[in-house]
């Protein structure tokens, strides 16, 4: 049906108006290319990785990271995530984070992680961690022999906003079949800790950018506090040990990548002519928006 006069002045009197703007296009290469970057590198992270580990997961939360990290080095990201693949923790914020510190990626254990640890000994069956809130049934009662002297039961007919806040950490471990000493740790305690020993918390103190661990997720921290305390009265392995001496290293120097003993440059770090990895924040570019070169789709 032919347009109405009245709708054909409208086009024609519409005709000289300002359009408008398309919407802008996303350049997708400036997101693949740090996928591609974490895709050539691969078989660094995935041979670097326990056995037991699931490969193909690993690198899916590693990709996942990679938007949060886009403004780190290159190099800094690389020795972070094989720090993650060795010592076989996920980079999922449970049981290890990649923290970035300016244009820094740093590897940060967390207290799941210390668990998941301790739990690979032979000897450990089980590893238990829990927060007692203030409307919780528990009682603790050293003097009392194992298993009578520690008892919570939290109320999960309430919300943890019912149950009312946080008042301590715990855990324990079963160990050849027998429960081991009960750790508690309440909030003053945790507190405790941090003034006298996180050389991050009391630079991030002075300098006033508040910005540590401490600072960031004090819960996080309170909990990692009340675990690692327990790896006193758990069998101890050398993975363990290297994991608390990686911590010690990332507190010591916050604000620049650790040293992760064990952890190396790897030669697709490395130029043709043996210079080291670049520190530039600057990723690859890509030749097409949204795909990458046939040699760089082709490597795995």
């Amino acid at each position: 049906m032919p347009d109405s006069l009245k709708d054909r002045v409208k086009a024609a009197a519409g005709a000289d108006e300002p359009q408008p703007e398309p919407p802008p296009v996303t350049d997708l290469a400036v997101h693949d290319s740090a996928r591609q970057w974490l895709l050539r590198r691969q078989t660094f992270f995935t041979d670097a990785l326990p056995r037991h580990v699931d490969r193909a997961h690993f690198m899916a939360v590693a990709q996942a990271r990679m938007e949060d990290l886009k403004k780190c080095t290159p190099a800094s990201i690389h020795t972070a995530l094989l720090a993650c693949a060795r010592f076989g923790l996920e980079p999922d914020g449970r049981q290890a984070a990649i923290v970035p510190y300016g244009d820094v990626a740093t590897f940060q254990p967390m207290y799941e992680g210390y668990i998941e640890l301790m739990y690979r000994h032979p000897r450990v069956d089980s590893v238990h961690f829990g927060w007692v809130r203030e409307n919780d049934a528990w009682d603790y009662t050293p003097t009392e022999p194992s298993p009578r002297d520690f008892y919570h039961k939290p109320r999960v007919d309430l919300s943890d906003e019912e149950r009312g806040k946080v008042i301590l950490a715990y855990a324990f471990a079963w160990i050849d079949g027998r429960r081991s000493q009960v750790i508690i740790l309440n909030r003053s305690q945790a507190e405790a800790i941090r003034n006298k020993f996180s050389k991050a918390y009391k630079k991030a103190e002075s300098n006033g950018k508040r910005d540590s661990a401490w600072h960031t997720d004090f819960d996080a921290m309170w909990a990692k506090s009340a675990v690692l305390r327990l790896r006193k009265v758990v069998p101890t392995s050398t993975e363990l040990a290297e994991l608390l001496q990686a911590d010690d290293d990332l507190d010591d120097a916050q604000t620049a990548p650790p040293v992760i003993r064990g952890t190396v440059i790897t030669r697709d770090d490395q130029t043709a002519t043996g210079e080291q990895p670049s520190t530039s924040s600057a990723w690859p570019e890509t030749t097409q928006p949204g795909s990458a070169t046939t040699d760089e789709a082709g490597e795995q």
